[in-house]
């Protein structure tokens, strides 16, 4: 799976890095098992500094999506699928809050938040 990045992106390159292994591991294209590049091939390949893929490699491990196994490489852990989705509901809960609280200091009750959400949720509501 190619990774490209934009530097001049507002979102840091290392996030866009992240990003993209997240997406080739929900969408399956980074199965359970796959090997990385290294932090200097992939670094080379798209003309960044190393560090900037080694702190996406590290954040992505520390998130659970991979594994380095030392000279034996970097690779896609068993459980990458289910730890993407706890982190895009992890994602999802926090933006929510934030909503949420936004609105209750507008003065909406919560029983009436729950009513707008239901509405916006409709599909005849979500027509451009």
């Amino acid at each position: 799976m190619p990774i490209v990045v934009e530097v001049n992106a507002p979102e840091p390159v290392y996030e866009q890095i992240v990003r993209q292994i997240h997406t080739g591991v929900n969408a399956g294209r980074l199965a359970p098992g796959t090997a990385l590049p290294t932090v200097r091939q992939l670094a080379g390949d798209l003309s960044i500094n190393r560090n900037t893929v080694a702190r996406a490699y590290k954040m992505l491990e520390d998130q659970g999506v991979i594994q380095t196994a030392g000279r034996k490489g970097t690779f896609v852990r068993p459980d990458a699928s289910k730890q993407v989705a706890r982190l895009k509901s992890t994602h999802a809960q926090r933006a929510m809050r934030r909503v949420i609280e936004r609105l209750m200091g507008d003065g909406l009750r919560r029983d009436e938040i729950t009513e707008v959400f239901k509405q916006a949720l409709r599909p005849d509501n979500n027509k451009g």
